[in-house]
């Protein structure tokens, strides 16, 4: 049996895909990096083990072989998805068609950083009107010190001791099938060809930092709940010099107090009196930009929907503004007093029954 269970240090099963391997070790190491856990000693073991416990699972070759120690199946070594260093960023060892050797693959070709996903919740006058907004986002960025080399500034990387510099080595093993050489890349320099003896203590030689971020997020006016809008480049860092990942911004906007959309119209309800329905009157309806006044014919009746054209939304596509429909309630009283109450008696006994319908 092997010293040390990998497979419980990051928390997958036996039969893990590699890709599960690659999503166990991001979620765990951003929650146990030193970056994260200042002065935490034993956040920076558990980080510890579980790069050293990565580093094993997720080279095809190492796995096997370890997975034989502890008494575990025989893995054919196919390309496999690409490795990560300590801060989940893939490293150079990406499947390459074009570059095998011994059923390994090497890649150093840039590749896009991934995307980000950020949920903004916006007003109900914020998605009518538009708004220019900062969010901060969790990324990682090249360290500011020492601009992404990891390397303490004043000083400079040597050459591999292991591969002298060439960034890949031999490795000869003995397989059921026979002997198996493979050329794969140096793990003592990552296949860089060159160790950081003095790494940058801004990052601890990694190259990148986790920081938050603050983004400018220019909300049009008109934009519908759960739209999603993009802002290029601002998603991770790429990696081997690739762009990085786009920032995919989901709106959810709020319920308004008064008003209900419609899709560009909004729709209101508006009390008024018994005796302005009957007789008529002059009122003063709330807009989304203040107060309209429309005239109550006599006589209207309830569920009555007027229109204020031009008072509604902004199309996103065509820039129209829709229109405000409002839609009138007659109110009745919990309580009268007696006066009133002798007044509608009067009343009722004038205009008699309703008519049948």
């Amino acid at each position: 049996m092997a010293e040390k269970d990998y497979y419980n240090i990051l928390e997958i099963d036996e039969d893990a895909s590699q890709d599960e391997v690659k999503k166990a070790y991001r979620s765990l190491a951003r929650k146990y990096h030193p970056d994260v856990n200042p002065g935490d000693a034993q956040a920076a073991e558990r980080f510890r083990l579980i790069k050293e416990a990565y580093d094993v699972l997720s080279n095809p070759l190492e796995r096997d072989n370890y997975d034989r120690k502890r008494g575990g199946v025989f893995r054919s070594v196919n390309a496999q998805p690409p490795r990560e260093d300590m801060n989940g960023y893939a490293t150079n060892t990406r499947p390459a068609p074009d570059s095998t050797v011994g059923g390994f693959e090497d890649d150093d070709r840039p590749a896009k950083g991934d995307d980000l996903h950020y949920d903004l919740e916006i007003t109900f006058d914020d998605a009518a009107f538009g708004l220019n907004t900062e969010i901060e986002i969790p990324v990682q960025r090249h360290c500011d010190q020492c601009k992404g080399s990891g390397v303490q500034p004043g000083t400079s990387p040597q050459r591999c001791p292991v591969c002298q510099g060439k960034g890949k080595v031999s490795v000869t093993r003995e397989t059921p099938y026979g002997t198996q050489t493979s050329i794969t890349r140096c793990e003592r320099c990552m296949g860089r060809g060159e160790i950081v003896v003095y790494p940058c203590n801004r990052c601890n030689g990694v190259g990148n930092v986790n920081i938050l971020e603050r983004v400018f997020v220019k909300i049009p006016p008109g934009i519908e709940n759960e739209s999603r809008l993009r802002i290029k480049n601002k998603g991770e860092m790429g990696r081997n010099g690739g762009e990085s990942g786009d920032l995919y911004i989901t709106i959810f906007i709020q319920d308004h107090d008064f008003f209900e959309r419609q899709g560009n119209d909004i729709l209101c309800d508006v009390s008024i009196t018994y005796p302005q329905a009957v007789l008529g009157a002059d009122i003063d309806v709330p807009t989304m930009e203040g107060t309209a006044r429309i005239k109550v014919p006599s006589g209207t009746q309830p569920g009555t929907i007027f229109k204020l054209k031009g008072k509604g939304i902004v199309d996103m596509i065509n820039g129209v503004r829709g229109d405000q429909h409002v839609r009138i309630v007659i109110h009745v009283p919990s309580r009268i007093n007696d006066k009133a109450r002798s007044a509608l008696q009067r009343y009722s006994q004038l205009i008699g029954p309703a008519p049948s319908q």
